[in-house]
């Protein structure tokens, strides 16, 4: 385990000394905080869903189908386990706080944190799961997710299905059934171009996550026990719900450990982004996601390693 864990913490290394670059930036006033916003767009609208098509651009293999169906399965699972217990936490607390709990609880940072670990530490072949995972939290999070930050009324099916995310994973997966060879034939240009995009992720995704905990109070946020709270839960105890509820569906040894690192990420960016989208506890928001990042730089090793050791 001690081999696994070093392999990891290195990754994990590298990742936040990008995120370190986003941070030192916004501290000494290069990047503004409107700044961040416009690239965070682009990050989240156009760089992801390049990414979730590119990831699909393998060859055409009922395994691989199996797999990626299992995937799916597997990570909805996990969200319906996790919502079910954190619809009993946080009730006693003010409803703009407690929404932004309960929802940095249980949405993870997919995109952000996620499939930049993932492809550092598995391979870009294990990307496609990754995909398939981040379309059951554009679900999810477009459903049930904006059901606690906006309420009932907030709800829209256009949201939850014409969105980027899930545009991309449409067509990336009826190209994968046509054939990509063939795809490429017709639109070898348009894949290319699309490619180029997909490579900035990891670069950009992490500076704008550092450009973001920038803005946060640290004074206020090593001095609260509800939020190390939370980060308990969104860290420890979720991650290891989500490894006990993925291991009935028999999903292969890569696919497994590729999910159940999705899973162990900290609070999702979109947190702060739906906490002022649906007037909720801003400060709060920003505070979980800051928080939370910075413990993951340990516990994303030790999970990561642990879960390799069992799984071999």
């Amino acid at each position: 385990m001690a081999a696994n864990f070093f392999i990891v913490a290195k990754q994990v290394i590298t990742l936040f000394l990008i995120v370190g670059i986003g941070f030192f930036l916004c501290r000494a006033g290069r990047l503004a905080r409107q700044t961040v916003s416009q690239v965070s767009f682009l990050q989240v609208n156009i760089v992801i869903p390049c990414v979730i098509f590119n990831s699909l651009r393998i060859e055409r293999d009922a395994r691989i189908i199996r797999e990626m169906g299992l995937a799916a399965l597997a990570a909805a699972a996990c969200y319906l386990a996790t919502i079910f217990i954190a619809s009993f936490l946080y009730r006693k607390k003010q409803p703009d706080t407690g929404a932004v709990l309960r929802f940095g609880a249980i949405y993870s940072n997919v995109a952000f944190i996620g499939f930049p670990l993932v492809e550092a530490v598995f391979g870009k072949e294990a990307l496609v799961y990754a995909a398939v995972s981040l379309a059951v939290f554009i679900l999810f999070q477009w459903t049930h997710g904006v059901y606690i930050m906006g309420g009932r009324d907030k709800l829209s099916a256009r949201a939850c299905l014409l969105n980027p995310g899930v545009i991309a994973i449409l067509l990336g997966f009826a190209v994968f059934l046509f054939g990509f060879e063939r795809f490429d034939g017709y639109a070898g240009p348009i894949t290319g171009a699309i490619g180029f995009v997909a490579n900035m992720n990891t670069p950009l995704a992490l500076t704008v996550l550092g450009a973001q905990m920038a803005f946060s109070d640290y004074k206020k946020l090593f001095l609260s026990g509800t939020l190390y709270g939370v980060c308990a839960i969104r860290l420890i105890a979720f991650p290891a719900l989500a490894a006990v509820v993925m291991a009935p569906f028999g999903l292969p040894p890569h696919v497994y450990l590729a999910l159940a690192t999705l899973c162990a990420t900290p609070a999702a960016g979109l947190t702060s982004g739906f906490s002022e989208r649906y007037s909720r506890d801003i400060s709060t928001a920003a505070q979980l996601v800051t928080l939370s990042t910075l413990l993951s730089a340990v516990t994303l090793p030790l999970y990561v390693a642990a879960l390799q050791a069992i799984v071999g």
